[in-house]
């Protein structure tokens, strides 16, 4: 039965008895409402006379009536006309709670964002007062802030080592990358500290993390009242100017925010900006700006991914221009049957790779490839085995043939899954990807590449096949840019074998042994991370590929 959300009734009105929340069935749906040998109820009788709201001369009942609303009702003239063309008031009361409900939602997100956020800038804050909490003594001891200059060794940012273990943690905790959790700390610090208004309305509800976002994107390069410590009255006029000129960027932009579409946020927010600037100040974030360019590829489905390029505007349309022309030239040769779009994306595909020229970089891909793929046969009808060098599984049917083994796919590292046709034309063209064998039956490696000979090369690529990358939990460094760990030092007796080998970007080694991070690896391979502050945190191999009592070498 429907039921009515009370707080979508509109004021002055109450919900139907039928509607209640209880969910009660009324008297008169209940089977024993009334006696058997009672007379039908008036209404109900052929011979009573209507009632008067069934009269097409009556008036509106009541409830079709603003009478029993409130005039100041944001939504009465829109009642009225749902009313005119035949709408239902339970259905129009359901309408605004869900529309409330999304509203609401919306709202509450943005709150939970901000705490979320707030506790990453307090941790940080915590860290950083307390370095005891993650760091060893011997760190402490070889740190900046001991004083003394260490016995051994460069000095160590304490600091710095101690954010990077709350980004660590947090990121174990969250999955997410420890980047991003310290991107997100340091804006929280920085717009509470600069924008206190407009994070006040972020931690309301009102403000969203990308209109926060924005905001101090326009500040870089602002004048900071900490920018001035001098005692000279030149120094403390500076400071003041500044603290005024972010104060009026803050009330201005927390009047804006959550009032406007976002993308009007932004060009308000860049005008805003350029009222503050000075006249030199344009070239100098330009030249800040481009300092950050970057690469970025994102995975995406079906064997496909992104590719972004932060770059000056400049070198973007020169770019555009270059792939454009190229594409159009393209275009125009006989038999060429791709799209624009097509085009251009296998211009800019060949720019980038080199492809046909002495220059290109060579580099290392992992690719894992089911054997049965290599010879083009992906799980369809009975297989023999004769002569192949595969034994037969545990319940094979008849010497010589076994039911189909389940299809795996080829694997790309940091990627995933791609086609099978792909994968064969790498294994038997491409020099620059390393290329692994498996089972069709066990996943298991049948052969590693053998065109290097060193035991290091080869397990790394060992353990590439089996983690992908980093094994801190939630971190995403792909294999080909960690070191190996010794889970087990080599100073206290470990050895360089596949079982006391992790692999760890730099940044996550470097913790393992100046932080109070340690790790340990069971008998099936699970990675194990225990943190400073006792959370555990595991890192499986890939369940697809099983793995062996011995490494295959």
């Amino acid at each position: 039965m429907l039921r009515i959300d009370e707080r979508a009734v509109p004021p002055g009105a109450e919900p139907h008895d039928w509607a209640s929340p209880d969910g009660a069935t009324p008297d008169w749906e209940s089977p024993d409402s009334a006696s058997p040998d009672s007379a039908s109820p008036d209404w109900a009788s052929p011979d009573s006379v209507s009632p008067d709201w069934a009269s097409p001369d009556s008036v509106s009942p009541d409830w079709a009536s603003p009478d029993w609303a409130s005039p100041d009702w944001e939504s009465l003239d829109a009642w009225r006309a749902a009313s005119a063309a035949g709408g239902s008031r339970a259905a129009f009361a359901e309408l605004q709670a869900n529309l409330d409900a999304a509203e609401g939602a919306q709202l509450q997100s943005n709150r939970q964002f901000a705490a979320q956020l707030d506790a990453f800038r307090r941790a940080f804050a915590l860290a950083d007062a307390h370095p005891e909490l993650y760091l060893t003594a011997e760190t402490l001891a070889a740190g900046a802030g001991s004083g003394q200059p260490p016995a051994h060794g460069p000095r160590l940012d304490v600091a710095e080592l101690a954010a990077r273990s709350v980004a660590a943690e947090l990121s174990m905790r969250l999955l997410l990358p420890a980047a991003t959790i310290r991107s997100r700390g340091f804006e929280a610090a920085r717009c509470h500290d600069l924008l206190p208004r407009l994070w006040g309305r972020f931690r309301d509800g009102l403000a969203s993390y990308a209109e926060l976002r924005i905001a101090l994107d326009a500040i870089s390069g602002l004048p900071l009242p900490a920018d001035f410590r001098g005692a000279s009255a030149e120094q403390r006029a500076a400071a003041r100017a500044a603290a005024e000129q972010l104060a009026t960027f803050d009330d201005e932009l927390t009047e804006l925010a959550g009032t406007v579409p976002l993308a009007r946020f932004r060009r308000r927010t860049r005008l805003l900006r350029a009222r503050l600037d000075r006249p030199d100040e344009t070239a100098a974030r330009h030249a800040r700006a481009h300092a950050q360019r970057r690469l970025t590829v994102e995975s995406a489905d079906d064997g496909m991914a992104w590719v972004t390029l932060y770059v000056s505007a400049i070198d973007a349309a020169r770019i555009r221009a270059r792939i454009g022309a190229t594409a159009v030239e393209c275009s125009g040769q006989p038999g060429e049957t791709r799209t624009l779009d097509q085009l251009r994306a296998d211009v800019a595909t060949a720019h980038l790779t080199g492809a046909g020229t002495p220059s290109a970089v060579r580099t290392e891909i992992l690719v894992t490839i089911p054997a049965l793929t290599l010879v083009g046969r992906s799980g369809s009808g009975a297989r023999t085995t004769a002569g192949t060098g595969f034994d037969h599984p545990a319940g094979a049917g008849a010497a010589g043939t076994h039911p189909d083994p389940p299809y795996l796919p080829a694997e790309l590292e940091g990627h995933g899954p791609i086609d099978d046709d792909t994968a064969r034309r790498l294994f038997a063209e491409a020099p620059t990807f390393l290329r692994l064998a498996t089972d069709p039956f066990t996943a298991a490696p049948l052969a590693l590449d053998r065109t290097r000979y060193r035991v290091t090369a080869a397990q790394r690529r060992w353990l590439a096949h089996q983690y992908e990358g980093c094994t801190r939990p939630g971190c995403t460094s792909p294999a080909t840019t960690t070191d190996l760990d010794h889970l087990t030092a080599w100073a206290h007796g470990g050895t360089t074998d596949v079982d006391n080998l992790a692999p760890a970007c730099r940044a996550d080694h470097t913790l393992k042994h100046r932080a109070r991070f340690s790790v340990t690896r069971s008998a099936d391979g699970t990675i194990t991370w225990r943190s400073p502050t006792g959370h555990l945190a595991r890192t499986e191999p890939i369940p697809a590929r099983s793995y062996p009592d011995h490494a295959p070498f």
